[in-house]
């Protein structure tokens, strides 16, 4: 984990979101979710994650995307993300390689229990 190349927000890192990550992963801030997204998918970054609510049109195609080679895509609780629902904000996401994705579950589950 600390050699993978995390896709991370440039706002969410101003807020001090990513403050408690960048000892244990390495953080590349990057524009867009979706962007993000699109590059993990060409293996640019190994993974992307959101602790903040986002739009289901604004992850639904790079899911499908980084599924598509080969990733995984799930909620922070590790359950697949469902699309097309009555409320359209996704609590969260992560994004990865597929290899990386238990790892940084557990990450996540730490760093947020702890605040």
């Amino acid at each position: 984990m600390p050699d993978a190349v995390v896709l991370a927000s440039r706002s969410e890192d101003q807020r001090g979101d990513w403050a408690a990550f960048k000892d244990r992963v390495r953080v590349k801030l990057t524009g867009s979710v979706a962007y993000k997204l699109a590059e993990v998918a060409t293996g640019a970054g190994d993974a992307t994650f959101t602790l903040t609510p986002k739009n289901e049109w604004d992850v639904c195609a790079g899911s499908l995307l980084v599924e598509e080679a080969g990733g995984r895509v799930t909620d922070l609780a590790g359950a697949p993300l469902r699309f097309n629902q009555p409320q359209t904000l996704r609590p969260g996401m992560i994004a990865s390689n597929g290899v990386l994705h238990a790892g940084l579950l557990a990450l996540i589950a730490e760093v947020v229990s702890a605040r």
